[in-house]
């Protein structure tokens, strides 16, 4: 039988565990400010990787871009004067957590830029984008188009979607006048997915719990066999010392 003590050691010791795993499974987050995935050459951008609390704050960073790991291990990595060879994807990890999702940056020269917040959108997020000029020129009579229908007409930028069904999933780009002249921006396609792959979630915490429990179970075993061994020989000694005594007094 398991001991109060030794109980409580494989409970100390399966929580702990637990802890682990749940921190591990959780996703260091990428963000960029700007937060547009479409920029200019030349133009700033700082990418930030956060974690799930203040304990990954000061924690060291790694950046992965296209595959080649980066010497800045900062929780920040700032690309001033953006080239064609900073596009690509780029991953962040905070020191104790997963790697982020993927953020695929587009570095491009144009005249004319339809900028998003993002490529794949979940249903019911959100998503921003905007009409931008080169070198920040002012942009006039901006018209936005979704599979080549205009749908916003809009002297204000950005222009936000909310609550994003799978109708905004398309092909979007922008119209606009630049000094007296008209431009039309490349085309940009924006997806808007069902969440189905978040309902399997727990999926992944299910063979590592079951490892951590099978571990917490054979610890428990282990220090029940060695109480259990300590308490036979101690009857073994006992039994000993009172079969010395009797032989003496007889």
């Amino acid at each position: 039988m398991v001991t109060g003590r030794s109980a409580q050691l494989c409970l100390a010791l399966l929580l702990t565990s637990l802890d682990v795993i749940l921190t591990a499974t959780e996703k260091s987050v990428l963000t960029l400010d700007p937060p547009w995935i479409r920029i200019f050459t030349g133009e700033n951008v700082t990418l930030s990787c956060s974690g799930n609390n203040h304990l990954q704050m000061n924690s060291t960073t790694k950046w992965i871009h296209n595959g080649t790991v980066s010497e800045v291990n900062s929780s920040q990595l700032v690309i001033v004067s953006a080239t064609v060879q900073d596009s690509g994807k780029y991953i962040c990890q905070k020191q104790g957590l997963f790697k982020s999702k993927p953020v695929y940056l587009n570095v491009t020269q144009d005249w004319l830029l339809l900028q998003s917040s993002a490529d794949m959108v979940l249903v019911h997020g959100s998503f921003d984008i905007r009409c931008h000029g080169w070198k920040n020129w002012n942009v006039r009579k901006v018209i936005y188009y979704r599979n080549d229908h205009a749908f916003n007409y809009s002297y204000e930028s950005p222009v936000s979607i909310r609550e994003a069904t799978l109708n905004d999933s398309g092909t979007y780009h922008c119209k606009a006048y630049l000094r007296q002249v008209k431009y039309e921006s490349d085309k940009f396609r924006i997806a808007v997915v069902n969440a189905y792959k978040c309902e399997y979630y727990w999926l992944q915490l299910i063979f590592p719990l079951l490892v951590v429990i099978l571990f917490a179970v054979d610890t428990g075993l282990l220090i029940s066999t060695q109480e259990q061994f300590k308490s036979v020989l101690e009857i073994q000694k006992t039994g000993k010392y009172k079969k010395v005594e009797t032989e003496l007094l007889t």
